[in-house]
């Protein structure tokens, strides 16, 4: 590998990674605008709404996993030059975004049920519930648009998703304080379920405004030669690869919201503070990871065109991103954490637990991008399984016991809640290291692309 080539990899990392990242910074800046919009209702709504947002994100974030399986099929199909492919892949991408937003749906509706189950006070289950009700007719659009967006980003075009995002952040803005507070006579003060709302119409526009640009753009239309209807063995295909990655997703997302829980155990302020302090920690981990996804776009697209050398160049230039960037956020926790606390609430006691898990965040922000820069670069080579068998020893085998211990028979408190979570993630980092240069430095990767079989789709 000559320095010349990897730093080439480098800028073409960056290149591909910048719109990617403004759209994951976007999607998490939606969630920041709400946290930070729903603050001065008071600590029970922040709660609520960090639990509602706990559960809501869980589930959509393993059946987006799903949807993820499409990644490395249309990445190495466009590295091989198969555009049919590629479209046929959308097109099945497509049905099962409909497929999994029906269970999606029936669970956002037992919200308040289910924040009862997880032993949440009734004062914070009940709003919490309402919140989930108005995020329901959200769950379609969540699914579709990121459907089309890893038919664009899996071809390298990023932008489209990262201009209607931040479209959609700006009507976030607006959303939330006008549903939120109310307008007048007009609209009333909906308080924390208009936050939800909000969500539900910006997600929509969103997609319709994807959709539309993508249909409009005759190079990239969809449906050009290929059929409508079901194809089970494609859509089985990405669902051979994606479910594993959904499972995966689940494991973190669901680590971070039985963090939560166990906060809420504790008590509506803790919860509060464990709120603002992921959402920062969510905030700075978008750069990881969207730098992250453009290294599996460029290792499943030199895959697909038979470049190992190249391949091995992006796994490089992947990890020395991520890695980079979260040292640097993690000496700002060190340094700024007061001051990030307070830009979301004005309450001392919140401010004063927030930027001691903020000192926690920064030890684990190595550790977070060192395994999304791994379990990312093996999804470029559809290993997924073996990735999620990783996460799952982890995040519930390292990180929860210690999580409990530490936070429950310690006086630690919540700050052995995060301990705990960071020792998770730290396992699964160098576990996933590992299985990258097994696979992918020493080992021969297969492409998992076929030739298109049926001529029109």
């Amino acid at each position: 590998m000559t320095r010349s080539g990897y730093l080439t990899e480098l800028r073409s990392l960056l290149r591909l990674a910048a719109p990617i990242i403004v759209s994951q910074v976007g999607q998490v800046g939606m969630n920041t605008t709400d946290t930070i919009m729903v603050g001065p209702l008071g600590a029970v709504p922040l709660a609520a709404a960090g639990l509602g947002s706990a559960i809501h994100q869980f589930f959509v974030t393993i059946s987006v996993g799903v949807i993820v399986g499409m990644a490395p099929l249309i990445s190495q199909g466009f590295g091989a030059g198969d555009r049919l492919q590629v479209r046929r892949t959308l097109v099945q991408g497509m049905w099962l975004a409909a497929l999994l937003s029906v269970p999606v749906i029936l669970v956002s509706l037992v919200g308040h049920e289910a924040a009862l189950m997880l032993g949440q006070a009734p004062e914070v289950a009940e709003p919490t519930g309402e919140y989930l009700r108005a995020l329901a007719g959200s769950v379609p659009a969540v699914f579709l648009f990121m459907a089309y967006r890893q038919y664009l980003e899996g071809m390298g075009i990023a932008r489209p998703a990262m201009v209607f995002t931040f479209l959609g952040l700006g009507l976030n803005i607006v959303a939330n304080w006008m549903l939120i507070y109310g307008v007048g006579d007009v609209i009333p003060a909906m308080g924390l379920v208009g936050s939800g709302y909000a969500t539900t119409i910006v997600r929509w526009v969103m997609f319709i405004g994807l959709a539309v640009y993508v249909t409009m753009r005759g190079d990239l239309h969809p449906f050009r030669g290929v059929r409508r209807r079901m194809d089970p063995a494609l859509l089985g295909r990405i669902i051979t690869i994606g479910a594993p990655v959904g499972m995966q997703f689940g494991l973190e997302v669901g680590l971070f919201a039985f963090g939560a829980v166990m906060m809420g155990w504790v008590g509506p302020l803790v919860l509060a503070a464990h709120q603002v302090t992921i959402n920062i920690a969510s905030t700075t981990f978008m750069v990881a990871l969207g730098v992250s996804l453009a290294g599996s776009i460029h290792v499943g697209q030199h895959i697909g065109a038979g470049r190992t050398d190249a391949m091995r160049r992006t796994v490089l230039a992947t990890y020395t991103l991520a890695l980079g960037f979260m040292g640097f956020c993690a000496l700002l926790f060190i340094v700024m954490g007061e001051s990030l606390i307070g830009l979301y609430t004005k309450d001392t006691a919140i401010i004063a637990l927030g930027a001691q898990l903020l000192l926690i965040a920064a030890a684990f922000q190595l550790f977070d991008g060192a395994q999304v820069a791994g379990v990312s670069v093996l999804r470029g080579a559809a290993d997924t399984r073996i990735p999620m068998i990783i996460c799952g020893i982890g995040y519930w085998g390292v990180g929860v016991p210690i999580a409990l211990m530490l936070g429950f028979r310690t006086a630690l408190g919540p700050i052995g809640v995060w301990i705990g979570l960071s020792a998770g993630l730290g396992a699964v980092g160098v576990m996933l290291a590992l299985r990258v240069r097994r696979l992918l430095w020493k080992g021969q990767v297969k492409r998992v692309v076929r030739e298109s079989a049926v001529p029109g789709g």
